[in-house]
């Protein structure tokens, strides 16, 4: 028989804050009630659900299992629908229950002919109603590890599309996103008291209709200090740093040489497709000097990367270590910046005011602060974070704000990014027709 295998996801962005995953099942099978060595239909068109005419051995249960890895680690499950098409019945309306599966399974290369009810010898890896994986794992219960309670329910009545929905299947979804190894789809039981109540569901391999699940989330907003920081200090032999202070500075001292701060955050948790909606920037002010006016701060995008190594001290910096930052080094004392006080665009990336009161400042995040940011998260490469830079016109009108390592983790540099997935994108993976 011809068969079309693979896996169609669509991301559709129904506002900045929630997004719509289109999922086809990433494997499913039939628990045909056998003795070992077992029947199954790993491979093959359809999946059924219910109890059929046969005087023994009658019992049928499906298997659905959804790969959820698209979503974000963290996102917030909003909703989810399960969809199936019935495609064979006897004439009666019958109650199908979803229920939680409590360990992996397997979907083998078994292929049941004609219309598959009766199934076929099960292929190694299949799973059979004895066994979870053919040749492997027993189940601990004849017909499958399942929860008791049921997920979802609803009265099927003929050949049409159904739509599974409920707060528990929600509830599945979301605690296999938190914890994805306990993923381990649903198994679908109908009435298994009355013969002749069996129904035929249109399975993965199905050229027409495909169980589909939508899943509406919301990805989560990432919240993270820096992966590293360090301070420039201006000197001819960059012999000062500050990687280990729990300060970083910037602005010009009453001495009138600058000093420039340099923070860098990872982002690698946003998938390289998400669309940044809104990103912000908060450094807590730790000290104001006497001489402190008002003033713009700026961050510009750094071209090169850096280093954060052990030097530790305050407004004067201290001795640079191996690897650290320095004006005059990217990492001491063996790598140079192309130009003195760091590489970085000359257009600030976003521009933030304070006064001699500020006790904190925070960059609103401009279209080209979150032009960064994708640029990082389609990128990780180009990722070498931010240069700030505070007035370097006015003497004493310098700025010190708590940095990575600062004792009181509420006081760390803080950015928060927003952000949805891409509209409309849509995956094919290993779509392919076989004979």
């Amino acid at each position: 028989m011809k068969t079309i295998t693979g896996i169609i996801l669509a991301f559709t962005s129904l506002n900045v804050y929630s997004d719509v995953l289109f999922l086809a099942a990433n494997k499913d099978n039939t628990l045909y009630e056998s003795p070992d060595p077992g029947l199954s239909n790993g491979a093959g068109n359809y999946f059924f659900v219910g109890r059929t005419f046969q005087g023994s051995n009658s019992l049928r249960r499906g298997l659905l299992q959804f790969d959820l890895s698209a979503i974000p680690n963290g996102s917030t499950i909003n909703s989810v629908t399960l969809k199936i098409t019935a495609s064979r019945f006897r004439g009666s309306s019958q109650t199908i229950n979803l229920h939680k599966v409590s360990q992996d399974w397997g979907e083998g290369s078994s292929d049941a002919s004609g219309n598959e009810g009766g199934g076929t010898a099960a292929q190694p890896g299949d799973a059979t109603w004895t066994s979870a994986f053919n040749g492997g794992n027993q189940w601990m219960t004849l017909g499958g590890d399942f929860a008791p309670n049921i997920s979802a329910s609803l009265l099927v009545d003929g050949l049409q599309t159904y739509n599974f929905a409920s707060a528990s299947l929600t509830s599945d979804v979301q605690n296999w996103v938190d914890f994805p190894t306990e993923n381990f789809g649903w198994v679908l039981i109908g009435n298994e008291s009355t013969a002749g109540t069996a129904y035929r569901f249109n399975a993965r391999e199905n050229s027409s209709t495909t169980p589909e699940l939508t899943v509406d989330f919301t990805p989560p907003t990432l919240v993270t200090n820096p992966s590293k920081d360090n301070t420039l200090f201006e000197t001819v032999d960059g012999s000062v740093s500050n990687g280990a202070g729990d300060k970083i500075f910037m602005g010009k001292p009453n001495n009138g040489l600058i000093r420039r701060g340099v923070l860098e955050f990872d982002v690698s948790s946003i998938p390289n497709n998400a669309t940044i909606t809104s990103a912000s920037l908060n450094l807590t002010v730790t000290d104001i000097p006497g001489a402190a006016q008002s003033g713009v701060a700026s961050l510009h995008l750094a071209l090169s990367e850096w280093g954060e190594a052990g030097s530790s001290g305050n407004g004067q910096g201290a001795p640079s270590q191996a690897n650290d930052a320095t004006w005059i080094h990217r990492f001491f004392d063996t790598t140079f910046w192309n130009n003195p006080g760091g590489d970085f665009m000359p257009v600030a990336s976003d521009t933030a005011a304070f006064d001699d009161q500020s006790t904190s400042i925070t960059f609103p995040g401009s279209a080209e602060l979150i032009a960064d940011i994708t640029t990082w998260i389609q990128d990780s490469n180009d990722n070498h974070g931010w240069v700030l830079i505070g007035d370097e016109t006015n003497n004493g009108n310098v700025r010190s704000f708590a940095s990575l390592e600062h004792l009181t983790a509420e006081s760390r540099p803080t950015l928060i990014i927003t952000y949805s997935l891409a509209d409309d994108l849509i995956f094919i993976n290993s779509f392919e027709q076989q004979p």
